[in-house]
This record gives structure tokens, sequence and C-alpha cells, in this order.
């Protein structure tokens, strides 16, 4: 029975909390996971949420015996208090930093074949390291892959964005051919791994109306609609440019199986607004499975005992999922 790594995230917002929350509802059977962490900020989520967990301390590859016991591997806070919870601490976010690494350098020897990751602060981990983008661009550079994409799951909506953490105003001059067709490769990639390789991809236009033949601008003529001829002569069935404000409709009701998205919040409004607590997001491309959270540190929450763990849940569904395939 294969063993799948979780983060807690930034110890000083609600990922140890919503982590307790998700052991304690963990069923018997399945994967199992290994926690990498501290004990006593692990601690400090237990007296929050009024669970306790069975920890084994194992190694990476060790197999965890017994259906109640939840490996726990060390990586110590190496300093004499807490963080404050609720708060952006630069010494937190280099300690969620520090997690990452070492889950890192496990996947990247393919001691585990899978993690879970809990929310992070950019902003705290960026006060230490200004380099830092996100999750997703931190695992595609220690896998040393170039192409690779965020896939969003609220299931039974999926999308995946040709660009995600830039400012909108560079978006458009992001918008290659060559780049959507990337992206289109990628949802095609996302559906194998879902197990519906015949599934049907549609593509969102920038503008409204998907640019109205170009009278709302040009980036559906120029871009965007040239990656779809491109793609459909490849064989992927694939529909667009598509209004964005029609598309997600039709594939709520089954017509499409992944959405592809120009930018960020084209495709995180909608599968929010559709599921925020079961939201995941899935990083494609990668030779090990990334899930995660949809959602952030929740500060306001922290040490409440009130955050919701559905995504946590939804995202180690979803990682069993993928490495149960074949």
């Amino acid at each position: 029975m294969h063993a799948i790594a979780v983060t807690p995230g930034d110890p000083s917002g609600v990922g140890p909390e919503i982590l307790m929350m998700f052991l304690r509802d963990l069923p018997p059977g399945g994967p199992r996971p290994v926690v990498l962490g501290d004990r006593r900020l692990l601690r400090r989520a237990e007296e929050t949420v009024g669970f306790h967990p069975r920890w084994r301390e194992v190694g990476w590859g060790e197999p965890i015996v017994g259906s109640e016991e939840v490996g726990f591997l060390s990586v110590p806070w190496e300093h004499p208090d807490l963080p404050e919870l609720g708060k952006v601490d630069p010494e937190a976010g280099a300690y969620a930093y520090r997690v990452l690494e070492v889950v890192g350098g496990a996947l990247s020897r393919g001691l585990v074949p899978g993690v879970v990751t809990g929310p992070i602060s950019k902003e705290a981990i960026q006060r230490r390291r200004p380099e830092f983008i996100g999750h997703t661009e931190f695992f595609a550079n220690l896998a040393g892959v170039t192409q690779y994409g965020m896939l969003l799951v609220v299931e039974p909506l999926r999308a995946i964005h040709v660009t995600t953490h830039v400012p909108f105003r560079d978006v458009s001059a992001l918008l290659t051919p060559e780049r959507v067709r990337e992206t289109l490769e990628l949802a095609r990639l996302s559906l194998e791994m879902l197990g519906e390789p015949e599934g049907a991809i549609a593509v969102c236009g920038l503008n409204p109306h998907a640019g109205e033949a170009g009278h709302f601008g040009r980036e559906e003529l120029e871009a965007i609609g040239p990656a779809v001829e491109a793609a459909r002569r490849d064989g992927l069935r694939v529909v667009g440019p598509l209004p964005p404000d029609t598309v997600f409709h039709r594939a709520l009701q089954g017509e499409f199986q992944v959405v592809v998205c120009m930018y960020h919040d084209q495709g995180h409004i909608p599968l929010k607004m559709l599921g925020f607590d079961r939201g995941i997001n899935v990083t494609v491309g990668l030779p090990f499975v990334r899930t995660s959270v949809d959602h952030g540190t929740a500060f306001d929450l922290a040490g409440t005992g009130a955050a919701n763990p559905g995504s946590l849940k939804a995202a180690w569904s979803l990682a069993g999922r993928l490495l149960s395939r074949p």
C-alpha cells in the first residue's frame, strides 16, 4: 500500500488545523498519509481540533502498518517559540519552504509517488525568498519540466490556464499561438491523467463574446483561434474560442470535460463559485502526482477550529485516484 506525503502549509494559518480534521475523518484502507512537520506545531493544531492522531515516525518508503496509524516525518521548527497564529511571519514562511524542500527531495528521488500540499503564504515565503512564485512553479522547477500547468477541479468542472500568476495587463502579450497550443496539449494530458482520454476540450476567448470577429479584440483571431486549429489537425477534440460567459454552463451540462482559460480569474471564479470548499489544484506535466487545496491560509480563521477541511479531503481523494491508475 503506497503512502502519500502531506504538507501542513504555513504554520501560522489554518493548514495544520484542516490537516487534523482530515486525519480525524480519514477512513481505513486505501493509501496512507506521511505528514511532514514539527510535533510542537502539530500539537497546537491537535489541541484546537480536539483530535490526537496515532503518530508513527517513519522513513521514506517504510510501510505504515495499521489503518489507525499516521506516518510522520520530522521537519523541526528551530525556534524556541511557536509562530503567532493569524499573522504573516517570515519565519513561518521559511519553515513552510523548508518542508517543500524536504518533500521535493523525496519526490525527485522516487521515494514517494505523490504529495498533497496544504496552504502557504506566498508573502511570508517571499520575505525570505523573493524569487518564489508558488507551489506549481516550485514543483515544476524541481522536476525540470518546462511545459506544465495548473488544473483546477471542482467536479464536474475542470479548468486549465494559459497564464496564471501574472498581472492582467500582461495577459494579452503572453497569448501566443505556441503558448495556447502548449496549454491545449496539457488539457489533453489532464484528461488522460483523469482516465478520460476521449473527453472534449473547450477554449475560452479573452474578450467579450470571444472578440466578436475582431470587433472587441484581435487575440481570438491571431493567437487563440490558430492554436485551436492546429490542435484539431493534431487530432484533439477541441472547440473554440468560445464566449467565456457561456462556456462553463455548457461544461457543467457535460458538453466539455475541461475548459482552457486565458487567465487566472477566468477559471478560478466559476469553479470557486461552484464549490469553494471542494476545489482541488493539480499540477499537470510532472513525473509525480501533486494535488493541493485550492484556498489560502485563511489567517483570520487560524486557531478557531472553524476552517473547512473539504478541499484537503478532495485533494487527498484525487491524489489516491491518480496514483491508483495503471
